[in-house]
């Protein structure tokens, strides 16, 4: 089978859920399809992770692109006109002249049996698409995680803003849900909520994965007396559960378990967050590491404060391959077939979380019980060639229906 792939931003390095699921279903893919994946490559920041493309993909296009500095004038600028669109500022973001240039060049100039559009943001890219089957990854539900926003926005601007967004994504999300003829969704949660949102009936699911081999129990580390967070601290997601945590929780947790610390380990922490951690010794913020594991090996306990969201965490599939011990949100381990007080811990208030992680704090045994019974359920559900097997049915499915004639235009 032959397949064209376009992913906006580069996946290297794998430093965001979205980046990690995809580069490992490419991995497997590549094995038994042809692919040839085109993205956006920033020189010279990406010029070092160009060669590790050849695991993915059979071929690699790369587009020149140049990332705009988040937080700047331009930025706010930019964002002000954005505002304007009909389309959501996201969807705005990941759409660009030149990508799109290249995705048409090449399917005039190869024949694929498929095309497939990586994260809904870069849907802007396949508006001439015609001809070929069309097949959108969905790693969230988009305008759920709009939605979130807007509840929880604390102000009158914020509530605007989130409003407007949330309309936006919800027409252009169930428009693109409508118009492909296949989307995959990562959760049997989230492929409902399409369904209902958007009366489609052309949504697939895949499992999450995770590499087992790579995230694993390390017997030789110490254990101390630490929290740990993982995840891109430039997605909002992450950057309002932590400011939530070290608000409301964390406070309460040192109070009955002092000397507890916490790690946040991410790319590109926000100014609110750095705000929060400047000074203070009990708080280690990181920003970008080649590798989370000796972070997590060392924790006691894993945390995900998700409110705000929606797909799957890859992050606790990892924390879980590595036999840890974790408190997370009913919505932090959405989509995730996980039991309470089995596999992970789940609280939703500020007191019931604090009063989570205490209780794991104390109670090494139990931490150790429920870090086994996640390995062992990970290990036997959710390694990445099954994922890539599952990914590979729907492609040709998909592959097999033929091409609906598109309402999508500008």
């Amino acid at each position: 089978m032959k397949i064209l792939f376009l992913s906006q931003r580069f996946l290297f390095p794998a430093d965001t859920g979205g980046k990690i699921r995809t580069g490992n279903i490419l991995r497997e893919l590549s094995k038994k399809a042809e692919l040839t994946v085109i993205s956006n490559v920033e020189s010279p920041r990406d010029d070092e992770y160009i060669h590790q493309m050849d695991a993915l993909c059979s071929r690699f296009i790369p587009v020149p692109w140049k990332e705009m500095e988040r937080y700047t004038l331009s930025f706010y600028i930019k964002l002000a006109f954005q505002s304007l669109s009909k389309y959501p500022i996201s969807v705005l973001n990941d759409y660009s002249k030149a990508l799109e240039a290249a995705l048409m060049k090449e399917l005039s100039a190869t024949d694929y049996d498929l095309v497939i559009c990586d994260f809904l943001q870069s849907t802007l890219n396949f508006r001439d698409v015609t001809g070929i089957p069309r097949l959108l990854f969905q790693h969230n539900v988009e305008a759920q995680i709009t939605e979130r926003h807007l509840d929880k926005a604390s102000n009158v601007f914020a509530k605007l803003f989130w409003g407007l967004q949330h309309k936006r994504m919800l027409r252009h999300e169930g428009e693109m849900c409508r118009d492909f003829e296949g989307t995959i969704a990562v959760s049997e949660e989230d492929k409902g909520l399409m369904e209902r949102w958007y009366n489609t009936r052309r949504v697939h699911t895949i499992p999450t994965g995770v590499d087992t081999d790579f995230f694993k129990p390390t017997a030789d580390t110490e254990t101390k007396k630490q929290l740990v967070f993982t995840g891109s601290m430039d997605w909002l997601p992450n950057d309002d559960a932590i400011a939530w945590f070290l608000d409301e929780i964390f406070p309460g947790i040192q109070q009955q378990e002092p000397g507890t610390t916490l790690t946040i380990v991410g790319r590109k922490p926000t100014p609110r967050i750095e705000k929060l951690v400047n000074g203070r010794e009990d708080i280690t913020l990181t920003g970008w590491v080649d590798d989370t594991r000796p972070f997590i090996a060392q924790s006691a306990v894993y945390i995900v404060p998700i409110r705000i969201g929606g797909g799957t965490r890859m992050k606790i599939y990892e924390a879980l391959s590595m036999g840890k011990a974790l408190v997370s949100t009913t919505i932090g381990a959405e989509g995730l077939p996980l039991e309470s007080g089995e596999h992970i811990l789940r609280a939703d208030s500020a007191a019931d979380f604090r009063d989570c992680v205490v209780t794991l704090l104390r109670d090494e045994a139990l931490r150790e019980q429920m870090g086994k019974a996640a390995r062992d359920y990970v290990c036997e559900h959710y390694r990445w060639e099954k994922v890539a097997d599952r990914f590979l049915e729907v492609c040709e499915t998909v592959s097999s229906i033929e091409r609906q004639t598109s309402h999508f235009g500008p």
